[in-house]
């Protein structure tokens, strides 16, 4: 958002309209603007997020729950062992990877949670911009006019 070459910061406009609250400072916070600033996530608002995640999934009902919370526990470490202390700042790619995980396992009952959860493949989230991917590999596919817009 701020950066002033792609993001919306890079609209003058909408630079002024979107600028922080210069009252607010030495850890006060203005929540009435149209941005809210959000602290990054500590492992433990992690791992309440996928806990609610999972709940969700489940349609809200505990007994449809397909992971347990040792799956979770599981999951997180994996995720800290292949990507680091990005996999809670910046958890986009986390989620997507936990949700697909849930997929999976509501999908294929017979298969166990513990068996997946080290096959799951994260790519890093860079500057919360998504995996790190070629720009190449969008314009393989030309029948797809949006494959080759880029930004």
């Amino acid at each position: 958002m701020q950066d002033r070459r792609r993001g919306l910061y890079s609209y003058p406009a909408l630079q002024s309209r979107l600028a922080e609250n210069s009252f607010a400072t030495n850890g006060l916070v203005d929540y009435s603007g149209p941005v809210l600033r959000l602290t990054n996530l500590s492992p433990e608002d992690l791992y309440i997020l996928l806990g609610k995640i999972r709940l969700v999934f489940a349609e809200g009902n505990p007994k449809k729950v397909q992971l347990p919370d040792q799956g979770i526990q599981a999951f997180m470490a994996h995720c800290s062992q292949h990507i680091g202390d990005a996999y809670f700042r910046t958890p986009r790619n986390t989620i997507k990877a936990f949700v697909d995980l849930l997929a999976v396992l509501e999908q294929n009952p017979q298969v166990a949670w513990s068996d997946l959860v080290n096959k799951v493949n994260l790519d890093t989230d860079i500057n919360g911009l998504g995996p790190a991917t070629p720009k190449t590999s969008a314009a393989k596919n030309h029948s797809d006019e949006l494959a080759l817009f880029q930004l």
